[in-house]
């Protein structure tokens, strides 16, 4: 089910927010029921200097646990568990606010 949609399972008591793109259906496991975004994925270079560097896409997904009232931002590389961020939705507008104050600084 899309936030446009107008029916839902009967285990989901909330409306989608208007980024869920997922179909959510009656059998959905219990452990898999998320609000989930479009997934974005960037390119980026990680890693501790350039002798070092690989570069990755990075992906950038917005999840809320259905029932839930919480947003989250992940931030991560898609083959490699553990090196994940998950940010508040206020947490992530900071970190994107301090990241462009730091990119616009350095010229």
């Amino acid at each position: 089910m899309t936030a446009h949609s107008t029916s839902r399972p009967s285990w989901q008591r909330d409306t989608c927010p208007p980024w869920c793109v997922v179909e959510h259906a009656e059998g959905d496991p219990v452990d898999d029921r998320y609000h989930d975004s479009i997934t974005m994925h960037v390119p980026a270079t990680l890693g501790p200097g350039p002798s070092h560097a690989d570069s990755t896409d990075l992906v950038l997904v917005m999840s809320r646990r259905c029932g839930e009232l919480d947003d989250w931002v992940l931030v991560g590389e898609p083959e490699r568990d553990g090196q994940h961020l998950y940010l508040t939705r206020d947490s992530a507008a900071r970190v994107t606010g301090a990241l462009t104050a730091l990119l616009t600084q350095s010229g």
